[in-house]
């Protein structure tokens, strides 16, 4: 079924690398220093992006680490923790100076796995509508945004699949000095779990309370600079039977960088993430997490940026007798730009996970290969190939999940773009009959 939508794909992408060239001189440049967002773990970010059929699985643990993303490129960046718009919206600036940036995205697709399963696979069309609407004001230097984003899809054939989800923010990025600023955010984001996340056969709802501060010392060009992350998240369960699942995550994270030329800094980071389950019957433990990291961020040139973290990880739990962890770890994402228009992006890590009801806790490597491509102004086409696997301690069972994605969008407004969406995941597992 796979090898039949992806020759449909190739089929209608092929035609267009004729003229790829002619359509150059017109298409949209992509910023050596653009982000791939947070990773899965929050809506934050601007929905022109297409949402990946896949979106409904597993993120790569459990809940959100504040503050933990990979941060600190080589150019400092305009935005803090305001919510970005995209370069090319089209915004609505009222009398007051407030601007509105309104959005969306509506696409069709095909997962040909939706449950991520290596048995009982189900291959399902889908609909997605994904909505947003950005309110800035900037004064005195200073910006603030309010967020109200939306994402619901519908599976035909795989209904018990179907998901919404929503966020609710305000952020502001004040600039106190050429060399002191912050950001911070404050937000509720409601989302779901896909089934057999958990153990369980429904999709499970939740809501996320989440607060966020980052403060930076040192001036953009200076020889060093300092970042003090901070965070905490209140995750709820609504469906009966999953108060199990509820958790409280406090994370507190420091950077120091420092220059090594013009376009190369070294970086040291240490991240601390206390993850409290209330609940007597949770399947996982309340624990601390820390992370010692060493790397570099550099963007070489016009056409090559990227930055690298590696070092030790600990996971210790209160529950006395619970067996922790301790190991090596690694964050990094590269992204080679061969032309204006088109980008390659390499990202790898190295994390544990919280319990799910399989072991103390799990071990995640995850590998992805990102291409986005302009073919032009308000054509953009993105494939990407990754890698999950998952080691569940404390038993002998190793997860193996390999993902395909092919996507095309067109941007039929500046503000509202349509896709199409070709996904599939083949999952295994060395105990097979625990594979979901």
């Amino acid at each position: 079924m796979f090898n039949k939508y992806i020759t449909v794909c190739v089929a209608a992408v092929f035609p267009l690398g004729f003229v790829a060239s002619a359509l150059a001189q017109s298409a949209t440049p992509i910023q050596a220093t653009e982000q791939q967002g947070d990773g899965g773990y929050s809506l934050k970010g601007n929905t022109l992006k297409a949402p990946g059929a896949n979106a409904q699985q597993p993120s790569a643990a459990p809940y959100e680490l504040t503050g933990s993303s990979i941060s600190g490129a080589a150019k400092a960046t305009e935005v803090i923790l305001t919510t970005p718009v995209d370069a090319s919206a089209a915004p609505f600036k009222t009398e007051s100076g407030l601007y509105l940036y309104p959005t969306a995205f509506a696409g069709f697709g095909y997962n040909s796995n939706v449950g991520a399963s290596g048995t009982a696979v189900v291959g399902s069309s889908y609909y997605n509508l994904a909505p947003q609407l950005v309110a800035e004001i900037k004064t005195k230097g200073d910006r603030y945004t309010a967020l109200i984003s939306a994402n619901s899809t519908r599976y035909t054939s795989s209904m018990d699949d179907n998901y919404n989800k929503s966020e609710v923010s305000i952020a502001g990025d004040n600039y106190f000095s050429s060399r002191a600023r912050a950001g911070w955010s404050i937000g509720q984001v409601n989302g779901t779990d896909p089934r057999s996340s958990n153990l369980r056969t429904t999709v499970d709802k939740w809501r996320s309370t989440n607060l966020n501060g980052r403060m930076i010392y040192g001036a953009p060009e200076a020889s060093g600079r300092i970042e003090i992350d901070l965070g905490n998240q209140i995750k709820a369960y609504d469906n009966t039977g999953t108060d199990r699942l509820d958790l409280t995550v406090t994370s507190i994270a420091g950077r120091v960088f420092y220059r090594l030329g013009t376009r190369t800094l070294a970086l040291a980071e240490v991240r601390n993430a206390q993850a409290k389950y209330p609940s007597a019957l949770s399947t996982a433990s309340s624990n601390t997490e820390r992370r010692y990291y060493g790397g570099l961020t550099w963007e070489a040139s016009a056409a090559t940026t990227g930055i690298i973290k590696v070092g030790r990880m600990t996971k210790d739990f209160d529950q006395a007798g619970t067996e922790g962890y301790g190991g090596g770890s690694w964050e990094a994402t590269l992204r080679w730009l061969p032309l204006t228009y088109s980008a390659v992006d390499f990202q790898t890590a190295k994390t544990t996970g919280d319990s799910s009801g399989v072991g103390n806790y799990q071990v995640i490597t995850s590998n992805d290969i990102i291409w986005n491509h302009h073919w032009s102004r308000s054509m953009t086409s993105r494939v990407s190939v990754g890698s999950l696997t998952t080691d569940f301690a404390g038993t002998a069972r190793t997860d193996t999940a390999t993902n395909y994605a092919l996507t095309l969008d067109y941007a039929v407004r500046r503000w509202l773009k349509i896709g199409v969406d070709f996904a599939t995941t083949d999952n295994t597992s060395d105990k097979a009959t625990s594979i979901l």
